[in-house]
């Protein structure tokens, strides 16, 4: 097997895994209603939504890759942290549109994403110790989550939620 084809074997494979995670999301949460995205009040800074598909596929095909990068490459006890932060970001990923979507929580939503950016900044200095092609693979994910989360958090302020009310909304 050539180089070549060697990579684009791990791309295919990120690929496929990536695909899975956003049909697996899409499942979890598509929208009951379109236009309650459209609705919410945003942070100023905000990108426009038609930018938040393409961000997270990219962010979530470096994730992948990172993924595959660090199970072929990282051994012991940062693994087994490693695999522990891959599925709590898997599970967060795949159910934030229930939690935002379906439920029409930008409460939950804030805590999901900041959640997804806390276990992005563990695993970071863990790959970088074990395998800086893993690291640099996760940083699309570590950069999107840089905004995604004051996002987040700013629609959970500005917004009431069904669940919590808006006591958390400020005036």
């Amino acid at each position: 097997m050539t180089a070549l084809s060697r990579a684009l074997s791990r791309l295919g494979k990120a690929a496929a895994l990536t695909a899975g995670l956003l049909a697996a999301g899409t499942v979890a949460g598509r929208p009951d209603d379109p236009e309650y995205y459209r609705s919410l009040r945003q942070a100023p800074y905000a990108p426009p939504p038609v930018a938040f598909g393409p961000a997270w596929t990219i962010a979530k095909l470096g994730w992948s890759v990172s993924v595959l990068q660090a199970a072929k490459t990282v051994r012991g006890r940062d693994r087994k942290r490693l695999v522990a932060l891959a599925a709590v970001d898997a599970a967060v990923y795949v159910s934030f549109s229930y939690a935002y979507f379906r439920k029409k929580s930008p409460v939950l939503a804030a805590a999901w994403t900041a959640t997804d950016a806390v276990v992005t900044a563990a695993a970071l200095p863990l790959l970088a110790r074990n395998d800086r092609t893993a690291a640099v693979a996760l940083l699309p994910q570590a950069v999107w989550l840089t905004l995604a989360t004051p996002v987040a958090v700013y629609q959970a302020q500005a917004n009431p939620d069904p669940i919590f009310g808006d006591r958390l909304v400020s005036r």
